[in-house]
Order: structure tokens, then C-alpha cells, then sequence
């Protein structure tokens, strides 16, 4: 009823780690557009740096959680923080006003069409054909309810006994364990794959 399995979720967590010693994006000041010179002026340059280092420093806190063999959601749970920083920098950088909240699809769809289209087409060729080609809102609405939920998970079966709770993942897994019927799906390829293309775009000149 997870989405996805444990094991399969720590090899994406291992890919995660991966992007961060292979990709050293950050270490040289983001390069901007000319459109994108008028709002730092107003903003400040400062602002979207210490959000680039906030993000990195996150995915370098998820790395040591995977390293140690942590079998909670909180490694995921910086993944998506550090994707959401990532994220508002991008969103900032195109619309010249402070982006808010945990939606990630409605801060997508801020993106001029010219953006977003960029974005999947690099998250596209990094990880290959994947729901971001067919369900790009899905996904976003997933991530971003995630980023919510997972923090406290136990709220979604309160109601539950003991007994109640585990019939809900056997019947589940004998349902077939459809994506689409979990009560949390994780998304971990279109998450490395569109953390990799916002990143590609945050240091694009």
C-alpha cells in the first residue's frame, strides 16, 4: 500500500547519492538570463544561492541517512525538500514573485510552457519513458502530498485497529499492488529524474 517496496526505494536512494558526487552543479555561481537579471535586482542574488546550498545540503543529509541504513522515510522526506527548493529557485526565477507551499504541481504550472517543456525533456532523457510522460500532474500532486503526509503517516489510519491496518496491505498486495491504488506513492525515478533536470536548468545559461 506503500507505492513502492523498501528495497526498491533504497537503489533510488543509492541513485540519489550517486547524482551528488557525479554532478557537482553548485560548486561555481549559477549562471542567469538576461530576463532573469531585472527580478535579482529586485530579489537579490543572495536568496537563490543560499536556496541552491539549502537543496545540496539536504541531499547531502539523505545520502548519510541512506548510508546508515535508515529504514524511515526521512532520507526521502530531504530528497523532497531538497526537489523543492530546487524547484521555487526555478519558479522564482521565470515568474519574479516569492513562491510558496508544497504544491508541486501548481508551482509547475507556473513555469511558462517553454519551461516545463524543458524540464521533462531533460528529466526524460536522463531516466527514459516514465509517468512524467503520461502523468506529469499525477506525479507532481504525489510528491508534493508526500512531502505532507509522510511526515506523520500513522494520521491516515487512525481509525484502524491492529489487525484492520495489516488487512489493508494484504489485500493490496493481493489487488495486484497497483500504483494507483497506494495510499502513498513514491515516484522515486521521476523524482531523481526531475531533481536532475531542475538542476540542469538552475546552473543553464
Amino acid at each position: 500500500m506503500w507505492g513502492r517496496s523498501r528495497r526498491e526505494l533504497e537503489g533510488w536512494g543509492r541513485r540519489f547519492s550517486d547524482l551528488l558526487t557525479r554532478y557537482t552543479f553548485f560548486h561555481s555561481p549559477p549562471c542567469y538570463s538576461n530576463g532573469t537579471r531585472e527580478l535579482l535586482a529586485v530579489m537579490g542574488i543572495v536568496r537563490h544561492k543560499l536556496m541552491i546550498e539549502e537543496s545540496e545540503k539536504r541531499f547531502a543529509s539523505a545520502k548519510l541517512l541512506r548510508s546508515a541504513g535508515d529504514s524511515s522515510d526521512s532520507a526521502y522526506l530531504l530528497q523532497l525538500l531538497a526537489f523543492e527548493l530546487l524547484l521555487k529557485v526555478v519558479v522564482e526565477q521565470s515568474t519574479q514573485s516569492i513562491a510558496h507551499g508544497h504544491n508541486y504541481k501548481d508551482l509547475f504550472a507556473s513555469l511558462s510552457p517553454q519551461r516545463q517543456a524543458e524540464v521533462l525533456r531533460i528529466a526524460g532523457e536522463r531516466i527514459g519513458p516514465s509517468l512524467l510522460t503520461t502523468n506529469q500532474n499525477g506525479v507532481l500532486s504525489d510528491l508534493g502530498s508526500n512531502f505532507v503526509k509522510l511526515r506523520y503517516p500513522y494520521d491516515k489510519y487512525n481509525d484502524l485497529t491492529h489487525q484492520e491496518y495489516v488487512r489493508v496491505g494484504a489485500d493490496w498486495v493481493a489487488a495486484g499492488a497497483r500504483l494507483e491504488d497506494a495510499d502513498y506513492r513514491y515516484h522515486p525515478e521521476e523524482l531523481f529524474g526531475l531533481t536532475y533536470a531542475l538542476r540542469q536548468v538552475v546552473n543553464g545559461c
